[in-house]
């Protein structure tokens, strides 16, 4: 996980060294798994990752290098609790003496650099890369915690609504935005597990809506 906190710091640090940004925003939003991989885990068999709520930041520079770039992070976690269970059994009977389960956790750490295009005064939309920080976890109580980190990268467009409350060059603005994402998985912590013919493959489509700040 430091390697990733260096990534995404390198990455801030960046932005905020080529002059000052023009907005920055925080925000609140809605997703759904248009496809997910970890769904076809016989683990997931009753079960499935598909909704979920996210929260995050953006931070717009214009007119860098020739193009208005965003920076959009976004965070979310999804626990199936008791995805698994199990009976225990005393040494001369198989008749259960006591129950225990296992609970199974999404945590996804999004980060989509993009190129953005303004439509007219309200609306844009922008599309480019993105990198996905994965955290899946497996935790049987007493018994297992097996943590699964990974990451991933792709591609996301999307298109965006910001309406200001204030004229001039400072001021107030609602916006929200409707995002399509797609990543594949590309590096494993894998430890001394087998992961031979095991990926992350996520597809998914979010709405935020959020308060932000130009200047």
């Amino acid at each position: 996980m430091i390697k990733y906190f260096y990534t995404i710091s390198f990455i801030l640090f960046t932005f905020s060294i080529i002059q000052a940004q023009n907005k920055i925003d925080l925000h609140f939003g809605y997703g759904h798994y248009l496809d997910n991989s970890e769904n076809s885990m016989t683990l997931m068999s009753k079960v499935k990752f598909r909704s979920y709520y996210f929260y995050g930041f953006t931070y717009q520079r214009n007119d860098l290098w020739g193009y208005n770039l965003i920076l959009d992070y976004d965070y979310h976690k999804i626990i199936k609790n008791n995805i698994i269970e199990f009976v225990r059994t005393g040494p001369d009977s198989p008749d259960p003496i006591g129950f225990f389960s296992g609970d199974l956790t999404l945590i996804n750490h999004n980060i989509d650099l993009d190129i953005v295009t303004k439509y007219d005064q309200y609306f844009s939309y922008g599309f480019g890369p993105s990198f996905v920080i994965t955290n899946r976890i497996l935790d049987i109580p007493d018994h297992l915690y097996d943590k699964l980190a990974s990451s991933g990268i792709g591609l996301n467009c999307f298109i965006e609504v910001s309406i200001p409350f204030d004229k001039g060059e400072q001021y107030f603005f609602f916006t929200s935005k409707l995002k399509v994402r797609y990543t594949h998985s590309i590096w494993f912590d894998k430890g001394m597990r087998n992961l031979d013919n095991y990926y992350q493959e996520f597809l998914t489509a979010e709405f935020f809506a959020g308060i932000g700040y130009a200047f």
